[in-house]
């Protein structure tokens, strides 16, 4: 099997392609809202990318909630494709300053792969929100739609 860094140049396309409009969204809401909610993605062989979405019944909801929903939807409904995404609003640390929002992708490609975006978000006075430089990194899967590639 390849190794983790050359997977990702050969499959950062794809991963790219699904989190795209996921990270537009996400940052179109965070201007509108100052937050979303959790939100899927599919990506096809042909290209095509289809959103999720998931409500729970109740009408208040929280992100935990949503987000517990489309993975259960993403693991149901994505084996026929290439790559699925999730994406949502989180905390993290960078660089050992205090946590700071942020818009989370996480895309798991069906040969294996799986890496978290990050874009950081912070909220000026005046200027709205102000997003920082996207980041990536290794992550676990979280989806179950493909079999393990492990030998």
């Amino acid at each position: 099997m390849a190794d983790t860094d050359s997977l990702y140049r050969e499959l950062k396309g794809d991963l790219q392609t699904v989190a795209e409009p996921l990270f537009e969204h996400a940052c179109q809401q965070v201007e509108k809202r100052g937050t979303f909610l959790p939100v899927g993605a599919k990506l096809f062989s042909d290209g095509e990318v289809s959103l999720v979405a998931a409500a729970p019944e109740e009408d208040a909801t929280t992100g935990d909630v949503v987000l517990s929903l489309l993975v259960a939807a993403l693991s149901e409904s994505a084996k026929g494709a290439d790559a699925v995404a999730l994406c949502e609003w989180v905390k993290i640390e960078v660089g050992g300053r205090k946590p700071s929002d942020a818009v989370k992708v996480q895309a798991q490609h069906k040969r294996g792969l799986c890496v978290a975006f990050y874009i950081p978000a912070t909220k000026a006075l005046f200027r709205g929100w102000q997003f920082g430089d996207m980041m990536v990194m290794a992550a676990d899967p979280i989806i179950n739609c493909w079999p393990s590639t492990d030998a």
